[in-house]
């Protein structure tokens, strides 16, 4: 099967690109976001040459795929065992393969696409396990990605962050060319995309070893656009002809102070590309300090409750269908059962640390806890490493509930997920689902009452 990964940010056209790809013949399904989600989680399934740790993680992943929002009608529910024996390795990354590979050939295809995006921080696994991947490196102006993600049900909301990911997600991107090599790298720009569509697509085309199709302009005719666009509000363009003028909508869009905030975090990666600016000129970029960072903080979580409850009924319960897979591996959280975790994933924020980043220093005053899905942290004094939590552990309660000044520096010890809960969600909790919060924060207090008992014994 020859392997195609589209990287990026979110946001910037990849349900378009994959339609259309999917109508020139690739397999190209909404991605359940596989190497994301449980990668990082493969060691805590313990030795996989145990044949009951394989089947639980062949499983989990499995699960995933079939609580994916947009079904994969052709193949689910999974076959484990059929998964299993087209895995060539005991690993996460071969269980992928041999679900994409199952998908294609339901299809009758020899070439599938993932879409997951950010694909690029696992080049390097990619890499090692797949013989000639290709990669599609799909890019659009920062700015208008603010404007949709500001938008959008999901994501986050305040231009500093958004576009520090985006600049993030870019720099990744150009690495993965360094890695693989220009012959295995074909970057595709969205608003090229959109308004000179077909010389792009046959350019891809060749690249991709294949032919050309008309159809691939028609992409909004096909069932897959069709049902994508009714499964959630993010896609409800998806089924309709390209919309050649979606491009440069921020300045209307974006205040001239919003723009600013973009040019100047995400600044040289927009002169990479190509992109002209508008409110900063190169080395004038605004520097924000911490309280002006803390300010755009608070303004990103309210933004981001208010836009969650706009979400279709349908559509959050889908997601949160498929994420508990994740939450139910939580072994703080084990009290629970699954509709009550269900409901508790849209009270909790999905962090990535990678090894080394601290993420509560001694002395600082936060309102949040975190609940660690994958990964160990290290609590410190000063530089001491005091003791080391591992998967299933929760951290910072106390602060979260008091307010009081952290009395400790967390450490990610590896690259770590973690599920962020902030005293705004917890009262959120509070008064939305009384039940829920009432028996979480009888959880919290029990975990509490243990690691007292344990330091004055």
């Amino acid at each position: 099967m020859k392997s195609i990964f589209i990287i990026g940010e979110q946001r910037s056209g990849s349900n378009l690109l994959r339609l259309m790809l999917s109508q020139a013949g690739v397999a190209a399904p909404h991605p359940p976001h596989i190497l994301k989600r449980m990668l990082p989680l493969e060691a805590s399934y313990g030795d996989l040459s145990l044949k009951p740790n394989w089947e639980h993680l062949v499983d989990d992943v499995c699960r995933l795929v079939d609580r994916n929002p947009v079904a994969w009608s052709e193949v689910c529910p999974l076959d484990r065992a059929q998964v299993a024996a087209g895995c060539r390795h005991r690993t996460c990354i071969a269980i992928f393969e041999s679900i994409m590979d199952l998908y294609a050939s339901s299809r009758g295809l020899d070439t599938w696409a993932c879409k997951s995006m950010q694909y690029s921080e696992y080049v390097n696994e990619i890499e090692d396990h797949f013989s000639g991947a290709l990669y599609l490196y799909l890019h659009r102006d920062v700015r208008d990605v603010t404007l949709s993600f500001s938008r959008a049900v999901v994501g986050e909301k305040h231009p500093y962050f958004i576009s520090k990911r985006w600049a993030s997600l870019q720099q990744a991107a150009m690495k993965v060319r360094e890695v693989v090599g220009s012959d295995r790298f074909f970057p595709v720009c969205y608003e090229e995309l959109i308004t000179n569509p077909e010389p792009l697509l046959r350019s891809l085309c060749e690249f991709m070893g294949m032919a050309f199709k008309p159809e691939m302009m028609e992409f909004h005719r096909s069932t897959e656009a069709r049902t994508a666009s009714g499964r959630s509000q993010l896609w409800e363009n998806v089924d309709r002809p390209l919309m050649r003028n979606n491009s440069r909508k921020f300045l209307l869009g974006l205040s001239q102070a919003e723009i600013q905030i973009c040019e100047s975090v995400a600044g040289p990666e927009l002169d990479a590309l190509g992109y002209d600016r508008v409110a900063t000129e190169s080395g004038s970029e605004r520097n924000y300090g911490p309280e002006e960072i803390e300010s755009f903080q608070r303004e990103n979580d309210r933004l981001k409750i208010e836009r969650r409850s706009m979400m279709d009924v349908e559509d959050a319960a889908r997601r949160k269908d498929q994420l508990s897979v994740m939450t139910e591996r939580v072994q703080y959280l084990d009290e629970l059962d699954h509709s009550q975790l269900v409901e508790l994933l849209g009270y909790l924020e999905e962090q990535h640390m990678t090894k080394g980043t601290q993420f509560i220093e001694q002395g600082s005053v936060e309102d949040h806890m975190f609940f660690i899905v994958a990964g160990t942290v290290e609590v410190l004094s000063g530089s001491e490493v005091l003791v080391t939590l591992q998967r299933g552990a929760c951290v910072g309660e106390v602060g979260m509930l008091s307010s009081m000044p952290r009395t400790r520096t967390l450490r990610a010890a590896s690259d770590t997920r973690l599920l962020r809960l902030s005293w705004v969600r917890m009262q959120q909790m509070m008064e939305d689902s009384p039940k829920l919060a009432s028996r979480l924060l009888w959880l919290i207090s029990g975990s509490l009452a243990k690691r007292f008992a344990s330091v004055s014994s």
